[in-house]
């Protein structure tokens, strides 16, 4: 729900906002988009002229009505097709028929303008102009890291022998699931995602799913493939005792534990040296990589007392009352510690809850810069502090009166 218009004048002026030049609009990077606002001119232009009595000149131009009948359709399938797309996510991966459509509707709008042919030529010319400055000063590749694609395996890791010749259960934590690996291992072997798998006990539908998946790997050959944290490094390229312990954290959740001792080794990562927009010293290239470390089954209650203190639960319990759509009803899995008291992560809506031992109650939407302070636990219980659920910094609102 990253992308959904939170109230319905933002849902009215998607197609304007999608003009801004700022980020997580309709997708992650800054792409601006002028065609729908062509598109909106080109109809308040005819409709102008129509009404100045320029309607016959129109006529007169443009004589093929099965052309007019065409340009018509594409664009109330492009309007009806707005609809489901805000409803459900907004998000632009999801709408990119949308965005090839709405082309040739600005031309086509522009074909049946009452103007002189080089007029209507030189409108096209501008907004092709317009549009290629926009995507020319955002340009992807000036924003997202990436790595070339040239021969097999088009994602270069150094695996090691055993890994390509025994099959093994491996677990991924990591919110990018890093899929192009699978094929350097062993085809029999198994692999599952935790970041968003809930977890065993945690009553989710699916958790049995994970909880018998996880039962089902061999003794000794289940491991976990994650990718090196830049600074949590032992000088052996190791992870070291803090990001251990968070790493620890998540995999307790499910029963599962590093082996002890810890056993982990490095894998060198070419393409992931690679990426970075050229900015990597040769230290962090040398660091780019994965561990691969062995694991072992624990005690599923000890799992679940290690992440679920519940000391905070009924203040929990308010925020998803108040806003169920920006705090889902017991979160991802429950509640865990923090330094000087608990938090709680809603992955969906990409926000968290915060709960201290002082009596402060926050909330952060994952792309905002700040926490914002709800008020002190006796006032959320008490119900005299509320989250103001259709304005959160960072996500509501149009892009230019956003706040960080």
């Amino acid at each position: 729900m990253r992308f959904e218009p939170d109230t319905l004048l933002e849902t009215l002026l998607r197609p304007v906002a999608m003009v801004a030049p700022d980020a997580n609009v309709y997708v992650e990077i800054m792409a601006p988009d002028f065609r729908f606002v062509f598109v909106l001119a080109a109809l308040a232009s005819m409709a102008a002229m129509g009404l100045l009595g320029r309607g016959r000149m129109a006529m007169d131009i443009t004589r093929d009505g099965a052309a007019r009948r065409g340009v018509f359709v594409l664009l109330a399938a492009l309007v009806l097709a707005f609809v489901p797309w805000l409803a459900t996510t907004g998000n632009g991966r999801y709408f990119v028929v949308g965005l090839l459509v709405v082309g040739p509707v600005c031309v086509g709008l522009v074909r049946l303008l009452p103007v002189t042919r080089a007029m209507r030529l030189t409108l096209a010319g501008g907004m092709v102009a317009v549009q290629a400055f926009a995507v020319q000063q955002t340009a992807p590749w000036q924003a997202w890291t990436k790595t070339a694609w040239k021969e097999p395996p088009y994602f270069k890791v150094e695996v090691p022998p055993e890994s390509r010749s025994q099959p093994a259960t491996y677990v991924t934590i990591s919110a990018i699931s890093y899929s192009l690996l699978a094929p350097l291992f062993h085809p029999d072997s198994r692999w599952i995602s935790l970041h968003n798998a809930p977890a065993p006990g945690s009553g989710a539908l699916l958790a049995p799913r994970t909880e018998a998946f996880i039962a089902k790997a061999q003794e000794g050959r289940m491991m976990l493939l994650a990718p090196v944290v830049p600074g949590m490094l032992t000088p052996e390229r190791l992870p070291n005792a803090t990001v251990s312990d968070a790493i620890g954290g998540q995999l307790a959740a499910y029963g599962l534990a590093f082996t002890r001792p810890q056993s982990c080794r490095f894998l060198a990562s070419p393409s992931l040296a690679e990426m970075g927009l050229g900015e990597k010293t040769p230290q962090q290239r040398a660091e780019s990589g994965f561990w691969l470390c062995h694991l072992m089954r624990v005690q599923a209650q000890a799992a679940a007392d290690a992440v679920r203190p519940a000391r905070y639960d009924a203040v929990f319990k308010v925020l998803e009352t108040q806003c169920p759509r920006l705090f889902p009803a017991g979160g991802d899995h429950g509640s865990q510690t923090v330094p000087h008291g608990e938090v709680r992560s809603y992955l969906q809506a990409e926000m968290k809850a915060y709960v201290y031992d002082n009596d402060e109650v926050y909330y952060k939407y994952y792309r905002a810069l700040n926490m914002v302070f709800v008020g002190k636990v006796p006032e959320v219980l008490a119900g005299r502090a509320r989250v103001d659920c259709g304005h959160v910094p960072g996500r509501s609102r149009l892009p230019w009166q956003r706040e960080g």
